[in-house]
C-alpha cells in the first residue's frame, strides 16, 4: 500500500481493516477505469474518456493518491481538447503509477 494512501485513509477512518478494504477497492476501480479510458481512446470517444478520467480523479482523491489524481486532471483536459497522443501518454503515465500500488 502506498504510504500516502495509507496515511490519508488512516486519518479518515483509523481502522486498518477498513483502510485495507477501501484501498483494495481503489486499486480495483483504477484498473477498471484505465480499461475504460483505453477503450474510449481507441474509439476516440472523448465524452467517455472524460467520464473515466473524472472517475479516476475522484477515486484517487478519495484514496489520498494525489499523483494519480493530478494526471487524471490532465487527462480530462486532454479529452476535452480531443488530444489523442496526449491522452495515450497520460493513460500510460497512470499505468506506471498503478504499478507502484
Amino acid at each position: 500500500m502506498k504510504d500516502c494512501c495509507k496515511e490519508y485513509l488512516m486519518s479518515q477512518f483509523g481502522d486498518e481493516d477498513v483502510v485495507g478494504e477501501i484501498y483494495n477497492e481503489y486499486v480495483e476501480s483504477l484498473g477498471q477505469k484505465l480499461s475504460e479510458s483505453e477503450a474510449a481512446i481507441a474509439s476516440q470517444d472523448w465524452i467517455a474518456l472524460d467520464r473515466a478520467a473524472h472517475a479516476l480523479k475522484g477515486n484517487a482523491l478519495a484514496a489520498g493518491d494525489e499523483a494519480v489524481a493530478n494526471v487524471a486532471i490532465e487527462l480530462r483536459n486532454a479529452a476535452k481538447l480531443q488530444k489523442l497522443d496526449e491522452s495515450k501518454s497520460l493513460v500510460a503515465k497512470i499505468k506506471e503509477l498503478q504499478a507502484l500500488l
